[in-house]
């Protein structure tokens, strides 16, 4: 396929009244209204969660999450049959939307027919008519989610200035430095006299003005490209005794030796970018976004707890 956005729809999208296990006999989990839940669409259902979840995590971790995870999945799609049993209600008129959602998808994969895009949900596993049918169930959920809960959320101009003000750290760009470097592995240096020796010799050797040359004959940094590149560090992410010998040399300008657990540096300034607040302008609608999905998250909570409160929910054994 040409690109994930044709399966690339809300988690629980890939389940399906019809079993993928026609010749068995369907163990009913629940039943949410008149909508039921099924084995075959709770294996369904943790396939999915599985690869969503390894594509963040692998060995013991995967296996930890993946644990974590299939606890909440009964209830997950409880709620996802909540929603969709309250939105059938509504008996939404979504034929249009539909017409529009497989054009956009014709457009993102480059399909210039139907047909294309049929071959390619057929190659997936999937008709025309059922993935349509997918993207009507998709889109009437959502259309009732925005009705019951999304619809009165409102982010002010003050709410937005607020939060910008109360994270002022979060929207500074901290200091920045760019660091070159001469360093003696401490591994190399056993016995004392061959340091001092090596010291003595490169610092017979540097002056203001050679301390590239000098380091990349000397330096032993284990980058083979350059050896004397140490990179770019914001505050606070360097060993601080190099951080404070940083600090207080200028640009081109290099350091006395400094010890660290792993050796002795020279470091020489590259550049210095000073601490500066990003406008508020920049990062406004950044903060909107953020603002406006904390709220739809709680307002979508509400939902569900009333949608349970007034629906019949029977659980007749645990996944």
């Amino acid at each position: 396929m040409k690109s994930n956005r044709i399966l690339a729809l809300i988690f629980f999208l890939i389940i399906t009244s019809i079993s993928i296990f026609p010749e068995l006999i369907e163990e009913i989990y629940a039943v949410v209204n008149d909508e039921i839940i099924t084995y075959s669409e709770l294996y369904q259902a943790e396939q999915q969660l599985k690869n969503e979840l390894r594509a963040k995590y692998k060995g013991e971790e995967f296996e930890e999450a993946l644990k974590k995870n299939k606890q909440e999945l009964l209830n997950r799609i409880i709620e996802y049959k909540l929603i969709l049993s309250k939105a059938k209600e509504k008996n939404y008129d979504v034929e249009n939307d539909i017409k529009i959602i497989i054009k956009e998808i014709k457009k993102e994969n480059n399909f210039k027919t139907d047909k294309e895009l049929e071959e390619a949900l057929n190659s997936q596993g999937l008709t025309m008519e059922k993935f349509k049918e997918q993207q009507k169930t998709n889109r009437i959920q959502q259309k009732f989610i925005y009705e019951e809960a999304y619809s009165n959320i409102k982010i002010d101009n003050s709410d937005i200035m607020e939060n910008y003000k109360k994270n002022i750290n979060k929207y500074t760009k901290p200091l920045q430095l760019s660091l070159n470097c001469l360093f003696l592995n401490k591994e190399n240096y056993k016995k004392k006299e061959d340091l001092l020796e090596k010291k003595d010799k490169i610092n017979s050797e540097l002056n203001e003005t050679n301390f590239m040359e000098i380091a990349k004959k000397y330096s032993e940094l284990s980058n083979a490209e350059n050896n004397i590149y140490l990179g770019d560090f914001k505050k606070g992410e360097l060993d601080k005794k190099i951080e404070e010998k940083a600090l207080k040399i200028k640009k081109g300008e290099h350091s006395s030796w400094i010890e660290t657990d792993s050796g002795w540096y020279i470091i020489q300034l590259i550049s210095r970018t000073e601490s500066k607040l990003i406008e508020y302008k920049k990062v406004r609608e950044e903060i909107k976004n953020r603002l406006t999905r904390i709220e739809q998250q709680k307002e979508f909570n509400k939902l569900i707890e009333r949608l349970k409160k007034e629906s019949y929910i029977k659980i007749y054994k645990k996944f």
